[in-house]
């Protein structure tokens, strides 16, 4: 029986512009000294069919990082109209490297 501490952690990211969750973010533990690790998928409600976004070192970096996946597949002309309250796409931050060891 898994120890419900060990039960894995996970976000369903939704998007106000669609009606279906666009990824999911899940904290876990990697390398030797187990460091935290937040991976994002795109979503898809069978798990073997969703694609690796990346890993960040925080929920808000993943979560960030989805985000401007998210609008990065949208025109260019969506977010220069009253559409979108960006006028540019927020930057990407680098993913976290692999843990040592």
């Amino acid at each position: 029986m898994q120890h419900p501490a060990a039960a894995p952690i996970e976000w369903v990211i939704k998007s106000a512009r669609q009606p279906y969750p666009v990824a999911v973010v899940r904290m876990l533990h990697l390398g030797p000294d187990r460091e935290v690790y937040f991976r994002a998928v795109t979503y898809s409600p069978n798990a073997s069919e969703r694609e690796l976004i990346g890993y960040w070192g925080s929920l808000e970096e993943a979560i960030q990082n989805v985000h401007h996946v998210e609008l990065s597949k949208m025109p260019a002309a969506w977010l220069a109209t009253g559409g979108s309250s960006f006028r540019e796409i927020p930057p990407s931050t680098p993913q976290k490297p692999p843990p040592s060891g």
